[in-house]
């Protein structure tokens, strides 16, 4: 018996001792799920824990329990950024070198607007060692040609990794209207009084999150959440925009210090930093007339609204990742793909489309609707003054490849075994890009990136771990160079010392000005050592050659050959230039990328009802929103067009109307609106039917450069209407056969 029993007793002993070994094992190899949050036009200094006093609670407790990086970067400017954190390679290697609205063929490999086959994406690999691969938000990394609701779909999400996908395909859209899609197709959806983009971009975050950990909790997952904020249009609910009344009455000058203050104290930044010189557009605040000053002020406290609804529903899914007791597994990036934007002008503008036309809002066209700054029936975008706090202390903005456009927020925080070893509010300053996020993210799941994929050999690799930096505070820089270009701006980052030219329009790029900076001691660019190290800066510009044939992007466009390419009309994938569409009556709406380019030309829209022409009321064909754009609608059977020519800007806009004299011919199925250009400025416009001219007029000024920022549908609105006229809103309640659009 005593011998029986001790050897049960060393069988349960065995038997535990395996349990524990098991348990420790599974506890050492349980997968970590990966979030990836990419805030959008944010800058360095907007978050709380980064130096502003903007409500930002649910990012600052992430860096609480995470890591900041005070010297990291991006590109300056959103699709770039984008494909180089999903692959973790400079972008002018995969085919992104500016933004994805542009395509400029075979001849250009660095600006194809789209991510090469041969660049692994994160959710790809990710897929492939048996993750969920969910995304939101901003996609903005296909051309033009291939955003239409047919495809091609091989650069929509669901061909780069996603297995789940729901946000908007391009730059930018609206809070309270926007252009959504869902996987691959375009969704058609009405939206209540009530809706918010974010929160809904954050309820489908939610539901993915639900439903993987319900039905796949032995899968890891990996989120990737593009927030539209901050990018204008700057939007939010009711309760956060009065929240900030008042709150940046004392300007942009004093903010600047305010911010660079909470950044030294927190050791972000030395106290030995020396401010760059303002950029010359931007007025002191005590030299602005006291209309000036309130304008500017709602605009800022727009922005301070929609960040703080922007990180309080971010905070809904961290929040629901606790619940689900996933929080302390997953490891969090969060970052901005860019800095702060200088779209907005000298004086900012409530209409997200005029900038992109050259037209500059005054004072007063926003000082007269400034009760509706923020909210759905303005697309606002802040100032200068404000995009250079934003900034602090860093100089100039988004576009740019100065540390303003190019230095970003980023926080990391580690699955919580890792986190164990951090210190509260850890600081790291090491110079890191943008890329080095992919092979940061593979490091830490010992997953190896691959030199082939799916029977694709896969491009260079530019991107460094930054595992070395969280896990030794003290350790030197590993990054040694960093290439930079957007446009016609060029900078190199090379052992601690920067080298810079903005170039300026109208120039050649051989004549701008380079500048040399020593970040290591003046990491703001405040001091230019171009003259006083001509040998160093040398070295820099031979560096950045290098670099540029290195990473695909020595096939320099120059100011000429831009030209060359305007005229040739390259700007755009061939296809999506086709003389003739043709909508039947269930197609769905189409993104303004892949809509008729009509810009700038003249165009038929011919329209064949099949019955009730003569009675019909409704829209028919539409083409933008109510900053910019045209509608073709039936009144009690007349057809009428609006032309909108920022129509709610008082100092240059114009609704242009023209209305039939009659009832359409119920014996004759067709009627056409004929749209003659006939100078850079001047338009005809004639509707016939039979011959018959039942309305014509002229239309002083026409929109050039973008016709809208919202697309093309026809029957029904999905944007905010370009018209305020009923019937403009009314779904089309006759039978039509098709709506067929020629570009001439």
């Amino acid at each position: 018996m005593r011998l029986n029993s001790i050897i049960c007793t060393v069988l349960s002993l065995i038997v535990l001792l395996g349990s524990q070994h098991s348990m420790a094992l599974f506890e050492k190899e349980k997968p970590k799920n990966v979030v990836v949050v990419i805030l959008d036009d944010l800058g360095y200094s907007d978050l709380a824990s980064f130096g502003s006093d903007i409500k930002t609670d649910s990012i600052d407790a992430l860096a609480n329990d995470g890591v900041r990086y005070s010297n990291f970067h991006a590109t300056p400017t959103c699709s770039p950024s984008r494909a180089a954190l999903l692959t973790g390679r400079d972008p002018h290697r995969v085919g992104m070198g500016l933004v994805s609205r542009f395509d400029f063929g075979e001849r250009y490999p660095a600006f194809r607007g789209r991510i090469s086959e041969n660049a692994v994406t994160m959710a790809e690999l990710l897929a492939a060692n048996n993750y969920g691969t969910y995304g939101v938000g901003k996609w903005h990394l296909l051309p033009p040609s291939n955003m239409k609701p047919s495809g091609p779909f091989t650069h929509w999400p669901s061909g780069k990794g996603f297995q789940r996908f729901y946000g908007f395909l391009a730059g930018s859209t609206d809070q309270f209207k926007p252009e959504l899609f869902e996987d691959n197709r375009f969704v058609e959806r009405e939206f209540d009084e009530d809706y918010i983009l974010t929160r809904d971009l954050m309820d489908k975050a939610i539901k993915m999150l639900h439903n993987h950990v319900s039905y796949s909790p032995e899968r890891p997952f990996f989120m990737y959440i593009a927030t539209p904020g901050m990018h204008a249009p700057h939007q939010a609910s009711k309760p956060y925009l009065e929240k900030y009344r008042g709150a940046f009455d004392h300007g942009w000058d004093e903010e600047i210090l305010q911010r660079l203050k909470r950044q030294q104290d927190m050791g972000l930044l030395p106290k030995s930093i020396t401010l760059p010189e303002k950029d010359k557009r931007i007025q002191d605040w005590s030299t602005l007339t006291a209309e000036q000053k309130k304008v500017y002020a709602r605009l800022q406290e727009v922005y301070a609204a929609f960040l703080e609804e922007t990180d309080v529903e971010l905070g809904r899914f961290f929040e629901q990742l606790k619940r689900l007791q996933q929080y302390d597994d997953t490891l969090v990036v969060l970052l901005s793909d860019n800095g702060a934007s200088q779209e907005g002008d000298v004086n900012g503008n409530i209409n997200h489309s005029s900038h992109y036309s050259g037209n500059i809002e005054t004072v007063s066209d926003i000082s007269s609707r400034i009760e509706e700054i923020g909210g759905p029936r303005t697309a606002s975008n802040y100032p200068l003054g404000w995009a250079a706090s934003s900034n602090t202390p860093f100089r100039y903005f988004k576009q740019d490849t100065y540390s303003g456009g190019v230095n970003v927020p980023l926080i990391i925080k580690p699955v919580k075994s890792q986190a164990r070893k951090l210190e509260a509010n850890s600081v790291r300053h090491q110079y890191h890009f943008i890329s080095d996020i992919f092979p940061t993210v593979m490091d830490y799941l010992d997953i190896k990136i691959p030199d082939q994929f799916d029977g694709r050999k896969q491009l260079p690799f530019d991107g460094i771990s930054m595992r070395y930096s969280l896990e030794k505070p003290s350790s030197e820089d590993q990054r040694e160079t960093q290439f930079y270009r957007m446009g016609f701006h060029r900078g190199i980052y090379a052992d601690g010392w920067s080298a810079v030219f903005r170039h300026q329009q109208g120039e050649g790029t051989d004549k701008s000005q380079w500048q040399l900076f020593n970040l290591k001691e003046d990491i703001a660019q405040a001091k230019d050592l171009s003259q006083q190290f001509p040998e160093k800066l040398n070295k820099l510009k031979g560096i950045w050659e290098a670099e540029a044939e290195k990473v695909n992007a020595d096939g320099m466009l120059n100011p000429k050959a831009l030209k060359v390419l305007r005229t040739a009309k390259q700007l755009f994938a061939p296809n999506n230039n086709s003389k003739t569409h043709r909508f039947y009556p269930e197609t769905s709406y189409v993104v303004e990328k892949s809509a008729p380019q009509i810009v700038g030309k003249s165009f038929d829209i011919r329209i064949d009802i099949e019955s009730g022409a003569n009675t019909a009321d409704g829209l028919l064909f539409t083409y933008g929103n109510r900053d910019s754009g045209f509608i073709l609608y039936m009144d009690k059977g007349k057809p009428v067009f609006e032309y909108n020519y920022f129509d709610n800007i008082a100092s240059f806009g114009k609704q242009s109307r023209f209305v039939s004299s009659s009832s359409l011919d119920k014996s004759v199925s067709k009627f056409e609106l004929q749209f003659r250009q006939q100078d850079k400025d001047l338009a005809t416009v004639k509707i016939v039917q039979a011959g018959k001219v039942l309305a014509e007029g002229r239309i002083p000024n026409t929109i050039n450069g973008r016709l809208s920022h919202e697309g093309a549908s026809i029957l029904k609105e999905w944007a905010v209407s370009v018209s305020d006229h009923p019937k403009a809103k009314m779904p089309f309640n006759g039978q039509l056969k098709y709506i067929e659009v020629e570009v001439l």
